[in-house]
């Protein structure tokens, strides 16, 4: 403490006031934050195209484990990365501790994990990168032993075991409905990826389209899909787009909607979906036309701007031109192959 009574240290300031780091300490929320900060790493290196596998499960004393087949981390830091041990206890300025871009986050906003081990009553981790195996263990952000570090020919990998400390929550038991919810999203989104939870089978291939179809299992014609990157190489927007109209299905329209991977019900990309239906039908009937539709939209984006500080109303503005865009050529090439499920949407429009 300096003489004003302040923590000098994020160890000390994240115990005195985890509810700016992790959010809410009494009804889960924060929990499930430290719970996805540790996948949302593990799915940057399946973005980057260097992780296959991510295995989640939850032990009997609620201790979350979390392991997968990545690049592992390097105990002494590796070019111009940090150590291990400063990735445990320091808190970076970038988004990432490599700087790499964009970074997907899954629950509160990128706490870190130097944040998750202060929060945590216990954390292991071992990691293997380059042959060789890193091996720490902390109590409420502090070494319990010094590091061990070994060579080994194991595969390269990570396993984080963590435990949320009863004294900074009211309940450490990790929310696992919510949690496998954000899993089976990823498994949709990130086809590449084999998810599993809780020892089930994996979870993997499915992709875009076939969350799409979850409302529509009878359609009209195929799904219609496209996913292109927009914009420059400084800026770039990977707009991904699936829709599929239900047969015989009366539903109000849905947009599952996402921003780097997470749920954003609201926004420009929500609103790009609808200016490229409105682009490519007649304006006449657009609300007829819409009843039975199913559609899903992924956005990744390094700078993202946001309309509310719970992060659930996408603003930027390049966004909204990139989906519209993306969606019309997804729109285009489904009618081409499905002539006929095109024609019946566009003559429903007009009846209305």
């Amino acid at each position: 403490m300096d003489e004003a009574g302040e923590p000098e240290t994020l160890l000390g300031w994240v115990r005195k006031r985890p509810g700016m780091y992790v959010g809410g300490v009494h009804d889960g929320s924060g929990v499930l934050h430290v719970a996805l900060e540790l996948v949302a790493n593990a799915v940057d290196q399946a973005l980057a195209g260097r992780l296959s596998r991510l295995d989640v499960g939850v032990e009997g004393d609620e201790t979350l484990v979390v392991s997968d087949d990545g690049p592992g981390i390097a105990a002494d830091g590796a070019k111009d990365r940090p150590s291990l041990r400063d990735i445990l206890e320091r808190r970076f300025e970038l988004p990432t501790v490599d700087g790499h871009r964009p970074h997907v986050h899954l629950g509160f906003g990128g706490i870190g994990l130097a944040v998750a081990n202060a929060v945590a009553e216990r954390l292991e981790i071992v990691t293997v990168h380059a042959g060789r195996q890193a091996t720490a263990c902390y109590c409420r952000g502090v070494p319990l032993t010094a590091m061990r570090v070994e060579a080994t020919d194991r595969s390269s990998g990570t396993c984080i075991r963590i435990r949320a400390d009863p004294q900074i929550f009211s309940s450490v038991c990790v929310p696992r409905e919510d949690l496998q919810h954000r899993l089976t999203d990823l498994s949709f989104l990130l086809p590449q990826l084999r998810i599993s939870w809780m020892g089930e089978r994996e979870h993997h291939g499915r992709g875009l389209p076939e969350l799409a179809r979850l409302h529509a299992p009878a359609t009209i014609g195929g799904v219609a899909h496209h996913r292109a990157v927009v914009g420059g190489l400084e800026e770039p927007i990977d707009v991904e787009v699936a829709l599929v109209w239900g047969e015989g299905s009366t539903r109000e329209a849905t947009v599952q909607s996402f921003v780097n991977l997470g749920r954003a019900a609201e926004g420009v990309h929500r609103e790009g979906v609808l200016d490229g239906l409105r682009s490519f039908f007649p304006r006449r009937g657009a609300a007829a036309r819409r009843v039975g539709l199913s559609a899903a939209v992924v956005v990744v984006l390094a700078d993202v701007q946001w309309g509310s500080p719970i992060r659930d109303k996408l603003v930027t503005p390049a966004v909204r031109p990139a989906v519209q865009a993306v969606t019309m050529t997804a729109l285009r090439a489904w009618a081409e192959r499905y002539p006929e499920a095109a024609a019946r949407i566009r003559a429903r429009g007009l009846e209305a």
